[in-house]
């Protein structure tokens, strides 16, 4: 926005009230409020430029602590400000879709995030990509871009150094810690374990397994937080079984006699030929790790080739099991990260297995007419009166109670290519 625009943007604003407003005001009331945020944001670029020139000369304290003492903002929130300078400076074009409104902050966060570690071949080759990176951040919500940064980032340094993804994930696995303390104020013990991601998904998966079964066994109405740490307690504490005859038994309880199971999602090309462009390497929760560490787990474990739009197992059920097969929820999980509503970030493993076509109704306990979807939105489907539908190419079409369409998109959030990412149709959200 130019400055006649920001005038008439604001002086929109100020004659708005929110308190009086439907849904759809309110949705233009927000867009608004956006494009000032972005222009806002675009200023404090240029403050951090010329208060970086005026430090060089001795005349001006650093750019972050401007920021901080005088925008009555967090250190850690002057910092981001001042690291969006440095991206802009790289790349121009962002700086001006960000005075303009076109994209937010977080979009060129995302770039300061996805580039921080990067020297300065791999940035320059990063930066070469910025004409398909702007029309990304101008069509995708920032978690998409993010995810999609990262990506770039991960392959351009892959292709740089054969093993840069495999010397990170060890770094990473030599700097887990275990720090024990005791808060003075509440007297509660405290644990911090920092894990790399690979050992991180094994402890997580043999808890929300112990989890589970605490969870259907619980009748007492205990809270969701308390059988979360029993079940950490009993995945990790040695348990001693009383005998009950002449023979003694002891075991190391379930931490010990499980294996951990790790879902792991890689293409054919990338496992057999390494990393590609269009590569997919990550554990089941979107992190990704080294195609050495897949091949590695690969040499004990279950592998179950899951064939998209293609000959395959067979996961149509019909109507004789109401709930999701192991192979289903397999076969869902290698399409979806996360909840299929827009923005959603609750991981798939957390999530139930929707019929689009309601059970009771006839629906089939197939593929082709589920979706995952939080407890939240689950809710939202079942006992909040909105209504989800989808097509063959799973691009599902939200309506609010209604019958109005709020929201139509894919929604396959795992596609290895980065210029398949849907087109947000709506801003609003409902998380």
């Amino acid at each position: 926005m130019d400055d006649n625009g920001v005038r008439i943007t604001l002086d929109s604003l100020l004659a708005g009230d929110p308190d009086v407003m439907d849904r759809d005001e309110l949705a233009g009331f927000v867009l608004q409020l956006g494009r000032v945020r972005s222009w806002c944001a675009a200023a404090e670029v240029r403050v951090s430029r010329r208060t970086r020139q005026l430090a060089a000369e001795g005349r001006s304290e650093p750019a972050a602590a401007l920021l901080s003492d005088n925008g009555r903002c967090s250190s850690k929130d002057a910092h981001t400000a001042s690291e969006r300078e440095t991206i802009c400076g790289v790349m121009p074009s962002f700086e001006d879709a960000l005075a303009s409104g076109g994209i937010s902050a977080g979009h060129v966060d995302a770039l300061a995030a996805a580039t921080r570690n990067l020297n300065d071949q791999l940035l320059a080759e990063f930066i070469a990509c910025e004409a398909d990176l702007l029309t990304d951040a101008g069509s995708q919500r920032v978690e998409v871009f993010e995810r999609g940064c990262r990506d770039l980032a991960r392959h351009i340094a892959a292709q740089a150094q054969a093993n840069s993804d495999v010397d990170e994930l060890d770094q990473q696995r030599k700097n887990s810690t275990v720090r024990k303390w005791t808060d003075k104020l509440t007297g509660m013990h405290k644990t911090l374990l920092s894990l790399d991601p690979v050992r991180d998904t094994e402890l997580w998966t043999a808890v929300n397994a112990k989890l589970a079964s605490l969870r259907q066994a619980d009748n007492n109405g205990t809270s969701f937080d308390q059988l979360q740490v029993e079940a950490f307690l009993a995945t990790v504490t040695p348990i001693t079984v009383t005998p009950t005859t002449t023979t003694t038994t002891t075991t190391t309880g379930d931490a010990v006699s499980r294996v951990p199971q790790v879902g792991v999602l890689i293409d054919y090309q990338t496992i057999c030929d390494g990393l590609h462009a269009n590569s997919i390497c990550e554990l089941d929760n979107g992190i990704p790790i080294p195609v050495s560490t897949v091949r590695r787990l690969c040499c004990d474990a279950n592998v179950f080739p899951v064939v998209l739009a293609g000959d395959g197992e067979v996961l149509d059920v019909g109507q004789s099991v109401r709930t999701a097969t192991a192979a289903q929820r397999k076969a869902l999980r290698a399409m979806h990260r996360t909840c299929a509503h827009p923005g959603c970030r609750t991981v798939v493993d957390d999530c139930k297995m929707h019929h689009i076509e309601f059970f009771r109704n006839g629906g089939r306990t197939s593929v082709d007419n589920m979706l995952p979807l939080c407890e939240r939105h689950h809710h939202l489907v079942h006992e909040g009166g909105w209504q989800l539908t989808m097509t063959s190419g799973r691009v599902a079409t939200w309506r609010r109670p209604d019958g109005t369409i709020w929201h139509t998109e894919p929604t396959v959030n795992r596609q290895p290519s980065r210029r398949t990412e849907p087109v947000e149709q709506h801003q609003p959200t409902l998380c």
